[in-house]
């Protein structure tokens, strides 16, 4: 125990002095986490991200806003674990889409965290380590980034808090109730971040070695009975979230359908390129792999990545090792490696945060706190402290499953409160060693504590200023739906200094050059997405509509014609190719006769002139060009003026296009307008007397 620990004998209420001490260390530890709370939102408050969510956040945001208005977040199977859109969903409910509220009441919750760890701590160490690991906790710079954007790590460890201390109770005092609470916690856990599912199987193991020499340990038959209060609350709390994807997508999904798609990413050999893979072309082409086989249901796709990513590890276990090796580097690192948002640049933006997270040779602060984590769970092991092996399990099955997965800043803040208890402990029992000046007893901790050190920050690198492209490419997105081109575009410029070549990022600036009238910048975007892509429908349907505003008929035409190799049945590309082949005839019948030139160079000026549309409908059946007369006719006919003349004109380029029965319905109409239209009398005889000869009998 620690020295600063005043045992309490089990069953004894502790002394009055006892309580107000501890009483004293709650309010200091939730004074000071609050306080850097408050501090931070109001530094934060100006960033260009605090009102525009993005990436994951932004996708819980509109899932949010989907279940307060009562709507089904998507309209299939859960992707992700559902338990943070649906708390964002209540508090939207409630309050409104405030994302300034929604901070404070994470920040709120982090503060909550930082008291239940004082909690566990106490239960486990004692006062000292208890008060030391809940101050750390509370300023600990990455915790209180995530808390401040809409994402879900302040909710799970909140979470994992809760079922540690639930499974503590159950282990010490075994009884249906609390097995039955410690099971729901793990579900609930487990649907705001499905990587606690495994602590399904090493929580029961766990309280059989715990319990195997306890004198009051539960018979065989109390231990199946508790088990299975324990399984019944796991299920419980997931049956609703399965039932319900059951309902929509008709198919047995757990909990969510990510599972298979993010092992076979994180299972490639190329692990960093598929991780920097984001909502996008790159990930549509690779998400529709499995529907393009004929693959539909979001769970039957889920299980195809999953065998994919199996038999790539089957065909060379060799590189999966060498992968794993190397995600045990980066988990071991102090860097923050990002995922959504980079922690470093938001260093920009805060003061406080610029003191709390920092890379300068050291990383800290994960890279002061993993070292100090391993010496204390080492500390506690040989000292056989009781109990303290239920947080250290938590962080190493958490350690496994992010290996199998995304080894990321933000996914190990899951079982950050345990890596920082042990790290009060490991950082205290040194200082005990050293105030007592045992320095024999010191050495091996202090070198295992330098090697330590030395290994988790090694070329930890620089710090980045700049954000990601994803984030500045999703910021302009939202900027351009508000109307804010102009801002939008210097984000989207920012981000093509990146990454130059960046299909969404040029597809948005393209159109914002068309819309400048900067025709040949936007060209040339269009053109670096099908130098990636040259199968893009979109990128090409831009180029054709561009191609054929600057008079580039031909290279129109092949644009659209690209689409129609991807897509047989693309309207918009039938309809331009249509629109394209008729300017082009246009343009040669202005070239070869005069007569067509000339209007159509007067109705430059005057594009909705009765008149000079029926002597062009009239221009083009004389010089040979029926089909373009027919929609400058029935624009004639549609504004009500030289009725007589347009039927008649229109009679003549059905007649020259095989249609007499149309043609013959054209006259009879000029006609009903001006019985003495000479034009149309002559017309109609000569259109009767082919008819009459066409259907004569023929001479044998």
């Amino acid at each position: 125990m620690d020295e600063n620990k005043k045992a309490v004998p089990a069953g004894k209420k502790a002394t009055d002095r006892q309580r107000r001490t501890n009483w004293r260390h709650v309010l200091i530890v939730l004074a000071v986490a609050l306080a850097a709370r408050f501090v931070y939102l109001a530094q934060i408050a100006d960033n260009p991200f605090f009102q525009h969510p993005i990436i994951d956040a932004q996708t819980y945001d509109e899932m949010a806003v989907n279940i307060a208005a009562g709507r089904e977040p998507i309209p299939a199977p859960y992707f992700q674990p559902p338990l943070y859109p649906y708390f964002l969903g209540l508090l939207y409910a409630l309050f409104g889409r405030d994302l300034l509220l929604v901070r404070l009441l994470q920040m709120a919750l982090g503060a909550l965290n930082a008291w239940l760890l004082y909690r566990l701590g106490y239960r486990l160490f004692g006062r000292g380590t208890a008060l030391a690991a809940a101050l750390a906790f509370g300023l600990y710079g990455p915790m209180l980034f995530y808390e401040g954007e809409l994402l879900a790590p302040v909710l799970i460890v909140l979470l994992n808090l809760l079922l540690a201390l639930s499974a503590l109770e159950a282990l010490e005092r075994p009884s249906l109730p609390r097995a039955f609470l410690c099971g729901a916690l793990l579900g609930l856990s487990s649907l705001a971040m499905s990587v606690v599912l495994p602590l399904a199987l090493v929580i029961p193991i766990y309280a059989a070695w715990q319990w195997r020499r306890a004198p009051a340990r539960p018979r065989a038959a109390r231990a199946l009975l508790l088990l299975a209060a324990f399984a019944a609350g796991i299920l419980l709390v997931i049956a609703p979230v399965t039932w319900r994807n059951w309902r929509v997508g008709r198919e047995f999904v757990p909990i969510s359908t990510n599972a298979g798609i993010n092992f076979y990413l994180s299972s490639s050999p190329d692990y960093e390129k598929k991780l920097a893979i984001r909502p996008g072309y790159e990930w549509d082409e690779l998400l529709n792999e499995p529907i393009r086989l004929g693959v539909h249901q979001a769970g039957a796709q889920s299980a195809y990545f999953m065998r994919k990513a199996l038999a790539q590890i089957a065909a060379d276990p060799a590189s999966y090792a060498q992968l794993l090796a190397k995600k045990l580097c980066w988990l071991a690192s102090g860097n923050e490696i990002m995922r959504d948002q980079d922690v470093y640049a938001f260093r920009q933006y805060s003061p406080l945060l610029a003191l709390l997270v920092w890379k300068r040779g050291l990383a800290f602060p994960f890279g002061v706190i993993l070292p100090l984590a391993l010496l204390g769970m080492a500390l506690a092991w040989r000292r056989r402290l009781p109990l303290t092996g239920l947080p250290a399990v938590f962080i190493l099955v958490h350690a496994l499953v992010l290996l199998a997965f995304f080894v990321t800043a933000r996914y190990r803040l899951n079982v950050l409160p345990f890596l920082v208890l042990f790290a009060a402990h490991g950082a205290l029992e040194l200082g005990r060693l050293l105030r007592q000046k045992r320095w024999r007893a010191a050495i091996t901790p202090l070198a295992a504590l330098a090697a330590l050190l030395l290994v988790c920050n090694w070329r930890v690198g620089a710090m980045k200023r700049d954000f990601s492209v994803d984030a500045y490419y999703n910021l302009a997105t939202q900027l351009l739906k508000e109307g804010d081109d102009s801002r939008a575009k210097a984000w989207l410029l920012k981000a093509a200094a990146i990454d130059p070549l960046n299909p969404e990022v040029n597809g948005n600036l393209g159109v914002i050059y068309e819309q400048e009238k900067r025709f040949q910048d936007a060209k040339k975007c269009y053109l670096r997405i099908l130098e990636r892509y040259p199968d893009d429908v979109q990128a090409h349907l831009h180029m054709a509509d561009l191609c054929a505003r600057l008079g580039e008929l031909e290279k129109a035409g092949q644009h659209y014609e690209q689409v129609l190799a991807v897509e047989t049945e693309n309207e918009k590309a039938l309809w331009g190719r249509q629109f394209v082949r008729g300017l082009a005839r246009q343009r040669d019948a202005a070239a070869r006769y005069p007569l067509v030139r000339d209007i159509l160079e007067r109705l430059g000026a005057k594009p909705d002139d009765p008149a000079l549309l029926n002597d062009l409908g009239a221009a083009y059946v004389t010089c040979g060009y029926p089909d373009m007369a027919i929609e400058p006719l029935r624009l004639v006919i549609a504004a009500g003026q030289f009725l007589s003349s347009a039927h008649n004109n229109l009679g003549i380029a059905r007649m020259q296009l095989g249609d007499l029965e149309g043609a013959e319905r054209e006259f009879l109409s000029a006609l009903a307008i001006d019985a003495s239209d000479a034009n149309a009398q002559m017309n109609l005889a000569v259109l009767q007397r082919f008819r009459k000869e066409e259907h004569a009998p023929k001479p044998r």
